[in-house]
């Protein structure tokens, strides 16, 4: 080889070059065979018959004639024969130069041809899978998997989508092609040894990695790999420190305009990919929980599984239960956890030490009882506060650790809203207790129980104004009326008893849509909550969204206008301005349903709706003051506040728990037992209240209700004890009295008064 050219000569010849944009003809070689062609910054070889012809510019002797003189027409170099091959660098030439006699065949095509990284896509890979070739497969794994380049270049579209890579545009992968591709594996009798193959081969390529030399196209490899069975099969410590750290490892190290490119890439993704997305880190988390490792050893993989929560929050791609990780309950003592978390137990951890600093990983269960921990911690900060400023008499001890109204049973929603007013800040912290003007009931829990039960049915009747009720689903929502006729205040009381009730562990019953959840928790309503509520007019909008014609808007003749009852008078309100003159068409319908979801359910009549909805979440907060509430999703706060109807009277049967003599083989038992199936199912709701305080279950269901029986007198009816789900069960085998007692006993159920 020679080489022509000084990278130490200056170049000022530069500007006296003539530039020419468009291609021109060298009319020195016309006739002439050029074999090999090479072009430098400003020079150019051509190759004929195995000599050189060099011209452009030479002030580094790149042209290779031992003259440093620019040469504008090509001249053959008398000193260079049997030249091969020629490559040009910026100011040098290469010459590759044979010994022996060149023929012209021997240097036809290019100096050195190109060569393009290995790739797979589905139909090369299927193809050596069914052809038996084990070995051959083993070689294309092998290669591809041992170079990101080789990754990165695999599994594109075969159109246009493959270029213009970039964050607001296509990645340019065919993620289903990936995904069927790696299914693949699984028709093998091989796959583990394939599988291995993999690992091994992802080992070198992961050693190549620098994220200082990446570019929009080096980021696939992201997409690509977790579909990949080694990160969610058969996952061990090993396959992550081998297979999953160096891969999070990668990714938590891009910059943050890369950084961004891939987040954008994740929200764009459908959702069989993105929940795979989800899978791989979730897998690897799982992995180190049941290893016993804590949040510390998995910082890398929370991040990115923190990045898609919020992603999803935006897109709502996958529910976000999905992210949900089970065990971590049963594994992890999460109250405890949160109780060190928050009163900083261990000055060397940080919160982000704790599990319960992830909260999109825990389910509503989980939530819940973080919720409760968090409102016995702050009783219990109150009530030592209170006992330190009362120095530790004087003060009825009781009114320092309790927070008990008193209220009369003919009066008791007017009562309740007074005693509500006047309570302070410190008074919400406390546990709640009620007493019962002239009953004698002490409160253990029970009474608190039955006196929610009673405000709640009382104040949603009609005649307070507060609500009204669909006639349909039987749900209720804000009513819309004007301060004049229902006062702003109530809301704000009312608001205060159900988070009293959630704060104090107390199921209400209080039958409202999703949709005052979602309020809640500043998520807006849509389509499918109208439709809960009222059923009727949410079978209208879909229609009219599902409506198929170009003719809108006379077929459903309707305006930017909603209508409001208000005493019997029909009020119309524009929606938008000039809303009366608007028509619904095909093209502006979806706003009309969001605008009248939006009036129906957020603002109402001169904004009403709103106003008494803001005054319910404002003394909603006033009593649950609590950093977990942000935690939940509205299904799950909705079933935290009024339970749910989850019923399985057989594992209600297996769950409850004897006092005394009393066994599951007991004939008492036996008789009771057979009473209670013979009940129809709403007497079975009514027997639950009885025992509970509530026809609903608590969050985790039957299990929560922790029911007890234990034996009483023979002539006795059955009695329960609301405060402890404890019920007293009279000692008889024959199985028809005890169900005439228990009819009897389940059907009387209201009163404070003592057994």
């Amino acid at each position: 080889m020679t080489k022509c050219g000084d990278t130490d000569v200056t170049d000022n010849l530069l500007d006296e070059v003539e530039k020419r944009p468009n291609p021109t003809a060298i009319s020195d070689l016309i006739g002439s065979h050029v074999t090999r062609i090479a072009a430098g910054a400003c020079h150019t070889i051509a190759i004929i018959k195995g000599s050189p012809y060099p011209f452009g510019l030479n002030s580094s002797g790149q042209l290779g004639n031992g003259k440093i003189m620019t040469q504008s027409t090509p001249r053959k170099t008398d000193d260079l024969d049997h030249v091969t091959g020629v490559f040009a660098g910026y100011h040098q030439t290469f010459f590759v130069r044979s010994s022996g006699t060149i023929e012209l065949n021997e240097i036809v095509g290019p100096s050195y041809p190109v060569k393009y990284p290995s790739k797979v896509d589905r139909d090369s890979f299927e193809k050596i899978l069914h052809s038996g070739e084990k070995l051959d497969l083993m070689a294309l794994v092998e290669n591809v998997f041992s170079s990101l380049s080789c990754i990165n270049n695999s599994f594109l579209f075969k159109d246009e989508r493959r270029y213009n890579v970039s964050s607001d545009r296509s990645h340019g992968i065919d993620l289903d092609q990936v995904m069927e591709t790696f299914m693949l594996f699984d028709e093998s009798p091989a796959k583990k040894q394939f599988l291995d193959l993999v690992v091994d081969s992802l080992s070198i390529a992961y050693s190549s990695w620098n994220p200082k030399l990446l570019s929009v196209e080096g980021l696939r490899l992201f997409l690509i790999l977790p579909w990949l069975p080694v990160f969610t099969e058969n996952v061990t410590t090993d396959t992550l420190i081998r297979v999953h750290a160096p891969f999070v490892e990668a990714m938590c190290s891009l910059n943050e305009q890369l950084g961004s490119t891939l987040e954008s890439w994740w929200s764009q993704l459908s959702t069989r990919h993105f929940r795979r997305m989800v899978a791989v880190f979730k897998t690897a988390v799982r992995t180190l929980l049941h290893a016993e490792k804590g949040p510390a050893s998995c910082q890398h993989y929370l991040h990115i599984l923190q990045k898609l929560f919020l992603i999803n929050q935006s897109y709502h791609t996958i529910p976000l239960e999905t992210f949900y990780i089970e065990e971590i309950s049963s594994i992890i003592n999460l109250k405890l956890e949160y109780y060190n978390m928050v009163t900083k137990q261990h000055s060397f951890k940080t919160d982000k030490d704790y599990w319960t600093y992830y909260p999109f990983l825990l389910n509503g269960l989980a939530k819940g009882e973080l919720l409760f921990v968090e409102a016995g911690l702050i009783q219990a900060i109150h009530a030592q506060n209170a006992m330190l400023t009362s120095g530790g008499f004087g003060d009825n001890p009781a009114n320092i650790l309790h927070c008990e109204i008193s209220v009369r049973r003919d009066f008791i929603v007017a009562d309740t809203m007074l005693k509500l007013s006047s309570l302070s800040d410190a008074d919400l912290r406390k546990a709640f207790k009620v007493k019962i003007i002239g009953e004698e009931a002490d409160d253990a829990g029970g009474v608190r129980k039955e006196f929610f039960l009673i405000v709640m049915r009382k104040i949603l009747q009609p005649e307070y104004g507060m609500f009204s009720e669909d006639e349909e689903s039987h749900l209720v929502w804000f009513s819309g009326l004007s301060a004049e006729f229902c006062e702003r205040e109530q809301f704000r009381q009312l608001g205060k008893l159900v988070g009293l009730a959630v704060y104090n562990s107390v199921i209400v019953p209080f039958p409202f849509p999703l949709a005052l959840y979602k309020f809640l928790l500043d998520t807006p309503p849509t389509l499918d909550d109208l439709s809960e509520l009222s059923p009727s007019e949410g079978k209208g909008l879909q229609a009219l969204i599902d409506y198929e014609g170009d003719d809108v808007e006379d077929v459903f003749g309707l305006n930017f206008c909603i209508t409001f009852d208000v005493f019997g008078e029909k009020k119309q309100v524009e929606m938008v301005p000039g809303g009366e003159d608007k028509a619904v068409t095909n093209a502006n319908r979806d706003e009309y349903v969001r605008l009248f979801v939006r009036h129906r359910l957020e603002l109402g009549l001169n904004n009403e709706i709103a106003e008494q909805a803001l005054m319910f979440r404002k003394g909603f907060t006033d009593a649950l003051h609590s950093r977990v509430l942000r935690f939940f999703q509205p299904r799950e706060l909705m079933e935290l506040i009024v339970g749910n109807e989850n019923y399985d009277w057989n594992e209600f049967r297996d769950l409850v728990d004897y006092k005394g003599e009393y066994t599951a083989a007991h004939p008492a038992i036996q008789a009771f037992w057979k009473a209670f199936f013979a009940l129809d199912e709403e007497e079975r709701k009514k027997f639950l209240q009885f025992l509970s305080g509530s026809t609903r279950l608590p969050l985790a269901g039957m299990k929560e209700l922790k029911a007890v029986i234990q034996p009483s007198s023979p002539e006795s009816l059955p009695v329960a004890h609301t405060c402890f789900n404890l019920l007293d069960l009279p000692n008889i085998s024959d199985d028809v009295e005890m169900l005439r007692r228990l009819r009897i006993s389940i059907e009387h159920t209201e009163g404070f008064t003592l057994v």
